[in-house]
C-alpha cells in the first residue's frame, strides 16, 4: 500500500505551524486564505514532489487536523 500525502483538515485546524516547521524538507508552507474571516495561514503541501509521506506533520499536530 503506497503511502500518503497529508490532507489538511482546515475546520480543525489551529493554523499554529508545527507541521510547516518540523519536516526537513520543507514542503509544507503557510498560505493566507480565503477560508476563514480572519484570513489566518493555514498549512498547504507547496512542494508535493518533497514530500516522502513519512506522517511526521501528521505525528507533530497538536489539533490532529492532518490525515
Amino acid at each position: 500500500m503506497a503511502a500518503k500525502k497529508p490532507e489538511f483538515l482546515y475546520a480543525i485546524c489551529a493554523a499554529c505551524a508545527v507541521c510547516s516547521q518540523i519536516y526537513p524538507l520543507s514542503c509544507i508552507e503557510m498560505t493566507k486564505t480565503d477560508y476563514d474571516a480572519l484570513r489566518k495561514a493555514y498549512p498547504v503541501l507547496a512542494a508535493e514532489d518533497r514530500c516522502t509521506a513519512c506522517g511526521i506533520c501528521k505525528r507533530a499536530c497538536p489539533v490532529e487536523a492532518i490525515r
